[in-house]
């Protein structure tokens, strides 16, 4: 009888040891990658079970999981998709991605890797996991709004880590060039990126589509693994990463008009090696020696869990997704995944990262997949503790200001009005971090010059830093002008002045120029310090942008005062409005000439046997439950009054609520029972 293949061996191993420990891992509700990961424990050369695979032929057929996935990315890759989800998503991706590419810098600072490995270990650290948050999602379902703004994000960390494989690849092929020769290296990279793609796109979509007429799926299935692992060879044989071949292929075919046709094709194969891939890097930890690594992946997952919470978080609320929206997005981001494995992978195997690193990057990994699951099955137990916490007019200035920024995004007149400052942004932008870069290049030299021509070497180092001021400043002067416009044009679309009569909405609309000029201000300059970092002393960057920021935030504290004066004014205007009516229900056209400068105060109305009816604000825990504040409450006798928590809701009461749509989505069905709004 024929003995077994040993590749066939190990497949039988691989997949069925990762198939009972994947089943498990769902079966306590956790992603089935932590299974995967489990597996490879199991089949791996450190724990001695009689179920063994042979790592390097594992491995091997891992480098088929990590293609097949990138060539999956490539065929959801859209430049119109990524237009479609930056309005709601791009400060969010932007600050989280900067944010965690810096801290993974400052690590490997402390750790005393050279330059390049910094910039591997912050790039690996700065894309949290497609694969897991969708997995989690199917398991702790979590509401639409949160779904859309999580999946927004993760389109958009999908490109850039396209972008950083290829630096992290160029970087590993250059290890012990200079920076400049490290440049040339990127360059060369782009060029064949270009040169392939651009010869590709002259082929692929016509040969694409002329197969599939055809109508034969198997045929379908075997050209579009062809055709990704064709490009993936050939660029390893430029010598690049074939992660990269495959998501070109997968962008290319994509251009046919017939993604969604060959991904649903290929995701069953994707699957099983990308099973494979995780069980390969499952295999190659030592758990006697993660055990000595166990406080260093605590920390690393415990930065992680904390740098995506408060980067989302604040960014979401910035942009103005609200404190409910924004928290839960944070929490389901909070992880490390495959796009780590890959690129810290590359760095290990270049030599700029030591083994141990990898080990560590796993096991936080594992930790933060696990958090993240956790996390989101508390999310609402987590998020009305945060509730709780902030003060009531705090959170009704947040949800008003939710409720603009969704105004002011929603139609396509805010959509054209930021394309002009958000282009000027990015140009300025580039024209820094060129600036700072080439600065940086010419420094040792000019600092010794002047210490040569006898200046000490202090006043040298001053001399040289004023000079790289001098040179940013335009474009500095210019990026705090395209954030004000960018503010300015969200904000007339948000609460457009009146055309007769007192501007009533002029104190709100400073208070959103200046907010949204804070938020376009810090994503930029997280951007910036973050391209930058690997090129300046640890800490200059954020410190910088630190003190350019102070003033744009001093000016939107300033304007809290005015405007909480404001909306106790306007508060004030509602109960009057609403004691004069009979039936006490004010008209649209009313409350939107007597309120203008709240933006849209949405009223519902209490019938017999809804929901809410003999239930007290502090009972529904409304605010907190649905993230949207009521400004006023008339009973059914007319009596208007502020909101109390303890206040019984009767029958024909009449709330006034503010905040974004989602929000009073939620709230209504709260209180009536209803998913979609009624005309009540």
């Amino acid at each position: 009888m024929a003995q077994a293949s040993p590749l066939v061996a190990d497949f039988a191993v691989v997949l069925g040891v990762a198939t009972v420990t994947g089943a498990l891992a769902r079966r306590l509700n956790q992603p089935p990658v932590l299974g995967y990961l489990l597996a490879g424990l199991i089949v791996g050369p450190y724990i001695p079970i009689p179920l063994f695979a042979d790592v390097e032929r594992v491995r091997e057929m891992s480098e088929l999981g990590v293609v097949l996935v990138m060539f999956t990315v490539g065929l959801e890759f859209s430049l119109s998709r990524a237009a479609q989800v930056l309005p709601t998503a791009g400060l969010a991706a932007a600050v989280q991605i900067s944010g965690l590419f810096w801290a993974g810098n400052l690590v490997g600072v402390a750790l005393g890797l050279s330059t390049a490995g910094q910039v591997v270990l912050g790039a690996g650290m700065s894309v949290s996991s497609t694969m897991v948050v969708t997995k989690v999602f199917e398991v702790h379902k979590p509401p639409k709004d949160v779904r859309g703004l999580v999946l927004g994000v993760l389109v958009l960390q999908d490109i850039v880590a396209i972008v950083l494989i290829a630096v992290v690849t160029a970087v590993a092929a250059g290890a012990s060039a200079s920076p400049g020769e490290l440049l040339g290296v990127a360059g060369q990279l782009l060029g064949a990126i270009v040169v392939a793609g651009l010869l590709g796109l002259v082929v692929i979509p016509r040969l694409t589509r002329a197969v599939a007429r055809l109508d034969m799926p198997e045929v379908d299935t075997v050209f579009a693994v062809g055709v990704c692992f064709a490009f993936g060879g050939l660029m390893q044989l430029l010598g690049y990463s074939p992660a990269l071949g495959a998501f070109l292929a997968g962008a290319l075919v994509a251009e046919s008009g017939l993604a969604e046709r060959y991904e649903h094709l290929v995701a069953p194969i994707r699957d099983v090696f990308a099973a494979i891939f995780f069980v390969s890097i499952g295999m190659q930890v030592d758990p006697l020696i993660a055990v000595g690594q166990v406080p260093q992946m605590f920390a690393v997952a415990g930065l992680v869990l904390l740098a995506q919470l408060l980067l989302v978080g604040g960014a979401g609320v910035l942009s103005g997704q609200g404190v409910r929206k924004s928290l839960h997005s944070g929490l389901a981001l909070g992880q490390l995944g495959e796009f780590a494995f890959i690129i810290v992978g590359i760095g290990v195997s270049a030599g700029l990262l030591p083994a141990s690193l990898f080990t560590i990057i796993v096991g936080a990994a594992v930790l933060t997949t696990f958090t993240t699951s956790v996390g989101l099955a508390n999310a609402a137990k987590i998020l009305d503790a945060v509730e709780h916490a902030l003060p009531g007019r705090v959170s009704t200035l947040l949800s008003m200001y939710a409720a603009w920024v969704a105004r002011a995004t929603g139609g396509g007149a805010g959509r054209a009005a930021t394309r002009r400052p958000i282009v000027m942004l990015a140009v300025d932008a580039a024209a820094i971090a060129g600036i700072v870069i080439g600065a940086s290049f010419v420094w040792p030299v000019a600092v010794g010059w002047l210490e040569g021509q006898g200046i000490p070497s202090g006043a040298a180092l001053s001399v040289a830093v004023a000079a790289v001021l001098v040179g940013i400043a335009p474009f500095a002067r210019a990026i705090w002008r395209a954030a004000r416009a960018l503010g300015t044009n969200l904000a007339a679309a948000a609460l457009p002045e009146g055309e007769d009569g007192p501007d009533l909405s002029l104190t709100s609309r400073v208070t959103l120029i200046r907010a949204l000029q804070l938020a376009a201000l810090l994503g930029t300059g997280m951007l910036i310090v973050a391209v930058t970092r690997p090129f300046v002393p640890p800490g200059w960057g954020m410190l910088t942008l630190g003190v350019a920021l102070v003033p744009a935030a001093a000016a939107l504290w300033r304007s809290g005062a005015p405007l909480e004066s404001h909306v106790q004014s306007a508060t004030l205007a509602l109960f009057e409005l609403l004691r004069r009516q009979d039936p006490v229900v004010p008209t649209n056209v009313q409350t939107e000439s007597l309120l203008r400068g709240l933006g849209d105060v949405t009223r519902v109305v209490l019938p017999p046997g809804a929901p809410a009816v003999g239930s007290t604000l502090a009972g529904l825990d409304l605010r907190a439950q649905t993230g949207a504040s009521v400004l006023a409450i008339a009973d059914a006798g007319g009596q208007v009054v502020a909101p109390a928590s303890l206040q019984p809701l009767e029958a024909g009461s009449v709330l006034a609520l503010t905040g974004p749509p989602e929000s009073i989505s939620r709230a209504r069905e709260l209180l009536l029972g209803l998913s979609e709004p009624d005309d009540a």
